[in-house]
């Protein structure tokens, strides 16, 4: 009784010092265990994103995902009385995004998958709907023209994107719209946003497929495309032929990407290269010779993101994107807009340890909101008011999600066997102490793309694995964006090669520190991801238990033909993954369906009917390809489902299953495995 009574009255004191990492040894041991995260929380798509403030800063827009449905809602900025405007099941279309036009009216964008001629399509239609629900109106209406032998009246497959907001104007914008429903070139429309009247202000151009405005709202720049090599053109202010500023391949060096306009009609800001890196320059294009000017850079990481501006002005007052100097991966603001430093230098002391996007500022620039994430922190919205000082927290991405019982990420620097420094993350379950608890079961978990990457912040994936006591590693192979000209580069047409072997010297590097057991590892990924734990399984079959793709690619020849059918695509193709004919033979030896025969653990496929980025196609001939060669696999259709596990019952089902298989092919004791279809 003596005993039970201490052990009760040292309990709490026993959490905290657990807690905390001070337990003594000759005390009872500290549990490691937790309660994994429920699969309906963690797995959900998040509850609230895509929140925009009105003009005036008295309102709120955002997107509510509620089970299956996503629903837009607005209401005032300082209150609970939301209202809801428009709604979708997620079936037959899928709100895009909302945005505010003037303090009455939104523009909303929908999307939806189609076909047209026996071509997979993503379609978008815009919509311009009142903050109270009224007025809806379909802005881009089908044109009076019969488009096939069947006599369907067709319309525009792309018609939601606004190249200029107009803000005073605030009945108006500007869309690029495609002149015609044959028609693959787009011009530019002056739309009215209440009627759908539209009117041409820009013709189209020989292969122009990207136009862009300055802030005195005249069309002063195109970007052709040709088999993946643009030239960037651009014409004077008060109009004129068009000159040449750029001509570069996609993806060399040389390449200048415009971001916008200063708001002197001769100042452009562009993203080129320096020292290796992508960089910010403003350039001079009233000077034959187009001298830049370095607005921004980092030493060691390209800069990324978009132009912020002052409403009031229109001039650029900082860069959102940019890289943290000690991680180089974060999307912090840059500001060189003094007063507007001053504040996000505030905003960060009152929320240390996130990364802080200014996502919207009022027209009067009193108002503005935050979006506030960080590692092992969910994202959460902020309102700030600069008259006040206040800044309150209005919605969370996952609100039944809290911080204390994440583990997030730890940064690690991994070398290739080549030499190749590798960023990578690891993260472990609540508790576990390397080289105290026991290596752990491995989940490897590449990134898409590839032409993508992993960074610090808050992961869903990476919780909901953790939480079953698994050990996960991110790892930014060679192709990953954000590391220079040359380490994008180096994953050019090394599908399968280099860029694998990266992922198995991450693996090689966590069974060397002792974190993991090297009999249970199962690689896991979603699109490119998808590919590489295919591969990963055809080409270092005793590294892996298991391997999981979620909408992977698994035929590169039947990957390039399919991109063909895209403008651009082809060449695109052709230039990250290789010929289609000329390097055939690398091809398929990099083609998991084409070399199912090597794989010798389970596998679990999952797609989605719908996705128009990487077709089903793929994942229904690599399990026809695991059942020829008499592999054990299983294969899950989502009906309906598209790329991003857009809907939330095809995330519930997909992480459902992922964690039945793992729990299977990952347990200490390998159990026989079946074959199902």
């Amino acid at each position: 009784m003596k005993n039970r009574s201490t052990h009760r009255a040292i309990g709490p004191v026993r959490a905290l010092l657990c807690a905390a990492g001070l337990w003594l040894a000759a005390m009872p041991a500290c549990a490691t265990e937790a309660p994994p995260l429920p699969l309906e929380i963690i797995a959900s798509l998040p509850r609230l994103s895509g929140v925009m403030l009105s003009p005036d800063g008295q309102q709120i827009a955002a997107l509510l995902n509620e089970a299956d449905r996503t629903v837009l809602i607005t209401g005032p900025l300082q209150g609970s009385q939301m209202r809801t405007v428009l709604s979708s099941d997620n079936q037959k279309f899928m709100l895009n995004w909302a945005r505010w036009v003037n303090n009455e009216r939104l523009l909303v964008s929908v999307r939806f998958a189609s076909r047209r001629d026996f071509v997979g399509t993503q379609e978008t239609r815009l919509l311009s709907v009142k903050a109270d629900g009224s007025g809806l109106q379909h802005l881009v209406k089908r044109d009076r023209f019969t488009g096939s032998a069947r006599g369907i009246e067709t319309a525009q497959q792309i018609q939601d994107r606004v190249i200029d907001w107009l803000p005073e104007d605030g009945k108006h914008v500007l869309l690029q719209l495609a002149s015609g429903p044959d028609s693959l070139l787009p011009a530019v429309y002056r739309l009215n946003i209440e009627t759908g009247e539209r009117s041409m202000v820009q013709a189209p151009e020989r292969r122009v497929y990207e136009w862009m405005t300055d802030r005195q709202h005249r069309v002063r720049l195109g970007i052709r495309e040709h088999e993946g090599h643009y030239e960037v053109i651009e014409r004077a202010p008060e109009g004129g032929n068009w000159r040449t500023l750029w001509a570069f391949d996609g993806f060399k060096r040389d390449a200048v990407w415009p971001l916008g306009f200063g708001s002197d009609p001769q100042e452009l800001y562009v993203r080129a290269n320096h020292e290796g890196r992508d960089a910010i320059f403003t350039v001079r294009l009233d000077q034959p010779e187009l001298p830049r000017s370095l607005k921004l850079a980092h030493p060691r990481y390209d800069i990324r993101g978009r132009l912020l501006r002052s409403p009031a002005s229109g001039e650029v007052i900082g860069m959102q994107g940019s890289q943290d100097e000690e991680s180089g991966e974060a999307s912090r603001s840059e500001f060189w807009d003094p007063q507007w430093r001053t504040q996000v230098q505030a905003i960060d002391l009152a929320l240390p340890q996130r990364e802080n996007r200014l996502i919207a500022i009022s027209r009067d620039e009193q108002r503005y909101l935050v979006y506030s994430s960080g590692n092992g922190q969910p994202g959460e919205y902020f309102a700030g008011d600069r008259r006040t000082g206040k800044l309150a927290l209005i919605g969370k991405d996952h609100p039944a999600l809290r911080p204390e019982v994440l583990v997030g990420k730890r940064h690690a620097t991994i070398q290739a066997r080549d030499g190749l420094a590798l960023n990578a993350y690891l993260s472990l379950p609540r508790g576990h102490q390397p080289g105290r608890d026991g290596p752990l079961p491995l989940v490897l978990l590449p990134h898409g793309g590839p032409h993508s990457r992993d960074d610090l912040d808050f992961d869903a994936w990476t919780e909901f694995l953790a939480s079953r006591r698994y050990a996960v590693l991110q790892v930014n192979f060679r192709g990953s964006d954000g590391y220079g000209h040359d380490f994008a580069a180096a994953g050019l047409q090394r599908w399968g090669l280099e860029m694998q072997d990266d992922l198995s010297d991450a693996v090689a590097w966590a069974i060397g520190q002792g974190i993991v057991d090297a009999k249970r590892v199962c690689i896991v990924g979603g699109s490119y991801g998808g590919y590489a734990a295919l591969m990963g399984a055809v080409k270092t079959p005793d590294l892996y238990r298991c391997a999981v793709s979620f909408a992977g690619v698994s035929d590169l020849q039947d990957l390039i033909a399919h991109e063909a059918q895209y403008i651009g695509g082809h060449a695109m193709a052709e230039r990250q993954i290789g010929r289609a004919w000329g390097d055939r033979e690398r091809l398929r030896a990099t083609s998991p369906a084409l070399q199912a025969e090597r794989i010798r653990v389970p596998v679990l496929l999952v797609h989605g009917t719908a996705d128009r980025v990487v077709p089903v196609e793929q994942s229904r001939d690599m399990a026809k390809a695991l059942k020829r060669a008499g592999k054990p696999y299983e294969y899950i259709e989502l009906e309906d489902g598209d790329h991003y596990l857009g809907r939330n019952s095809h995330r519930l089902q997909f992480f459902q299953a992922l964690e039945r298989f793992l729990a299977r092919a990952l347990q200490p004791q390998q159990t026989a495995p079946t074959t199902t279809q």
